[in-house]
């Protein structure tokens, strides 16, 4: 945002307007037609579902760009906005209305990974507001304490004490890593590879990667998940559990049988554990290219009744269960925060 955007966005999140208008805006959206010289505007009655999801990872203060979090502060000043402006519902409730062709809008919360800062500092805000929620669990890195494969990457090009390493990978290339911007970059390029090579390539290539980083394992990122005495504690209140897989991988590069191994065996250790049905996944990583159309019949041939990308967009009755649309966070601040996510909502965005 620009600095007059900032600023509007600050006197419209401060001011009593997101009050005043969400009985119009629950009834009603903008529609925007440019086929004269300027733009103008229209009001249409909502006539089908309106249903969004927000989706977070880590909610701590450790400030690490290699681990990036939303602050505790920031979240809890959006969890107060989305709860006072919004009808905030847990993902069944959402499919359901979308079953029900329920016109009025709906939110839901979501978060992937299942870190342990999710109950030390994310549920305790939700409680404060009364919000349900759904975690979606890697339950390998639940049942081991280590760090998942991507952290374990991050760690290694953040701790190394080497100042540059030279990776083939697709052609030969040397990355520098003398001060944090190069090493964040070289991290997020090379998962960038990693993210299009097969799943063999990339544990191969992980490992030597790590290798050549020569990190020794502090233990800084163990047991960062949460343990199922917490997840436990949640589910009594009002806290839902998914399926993430049990390694976190990209499922569009792996064959088939894996991918239903990742699937299966992680909504089976969940009801295991929660002796509670697992009924929703989100797909790691989430972009179309990251599962693929086949990996679809797949979930359903395991039992989930829905999934979840990271595919930004609203969900209506027409939206493919298996592809659920989310979002968010984006912005700095509650304030630019509440002003996008109203504007969208307006433009069904």
């Amino acid at each position: 945002m620009s600095w007059q955007q900032k600023t509007l966005a600050k006197c419209y999140f401060h001011s009593p307007v997101p009050s005043l208008v969400r009985p119009v805006r629950d009834r009603y959206q903008l529609a925007v037609s440019r086929l004269g010289r300027w733009p103008t505007f229209s009001l249409q009655k909502r006539n089908q579902p309106n249903a969004r999801i927000l989706y977070y990872h880590r909610v701590n203060d450790d400030k690490d760009p290699f681990f990036p979090a939303i602050s505790t502060a920031l979240f809890d000043e959006e969890m107060r906005f989305v709860s006072r402006h919004y009808r905030v519902v847990s993902l069944s409730e959402l499919l359901n209305r979308l079953d029900d062709n329920s016109t009025e809008p709906v939110v839901a919360i979501t978060f992937d990974d299942g870190y342990r800062d999710n109950y030390l500092n994310a549920f305790p805000v939700l409680e404060r507001y009364g919000l349900p929620a759904t975690i979606f669990l890697t339950t390998g890195s639940m049942d081991t304490g280590e760090p998942l494969w991507f952290e374990q990457m991050a760690l290694g090009f953040k701790r190394s004490t080497r100042e540059w390493i030279d990776l083939e990978l697709g052609m030969p290339q040397r990355y520098p890593m003398r001060t944090q911007a190069e090493r964040l970059d070289a991290n997020g390029r090379v998962f960038g590879f990693l993210r299009k090579a097969s799943d063999s390539q990339r544990r191969e290539w992980l490992a030597h990667i790590l290798d050549q980083l020569a990190v020794r394992d502090s233990g800084e990122r163990k047991d960062k998940m949460l343990t199922w005495d917490q997840v436990r504690t949640m589910r009594s209140r009002r806290i839902d559990f998914g399926g993430h897989t049990v390694t976190h991988p990209f499922l569009s590069r792996m064959p088939g049988e894996q991918v239903q191994w990742e699937m299966a065996e992680c909504k089976r250790r969940i009801e295991e554990e929660l002796q509670f049905p697992a009924e929703h996944f989100a797909y790691p990583n989430g972009r179309e290219e990251d599962f693929g159309a086949w990996n679809k019949e797949l979930i359903r041939k395991v039992g989930y009744r829905a999934a979840v990308s990271t595919i930004w967009g609203i969900n209506d009755h027409s939206t493919d269960r298996m592809a659920l649309r989310r979002g968010g966070p984006w912005e700095e601040s509650a304030a630019q925060f509440a002003f996008k996510f109203d504007w969208y909502q307006w433009v069904n965005g």
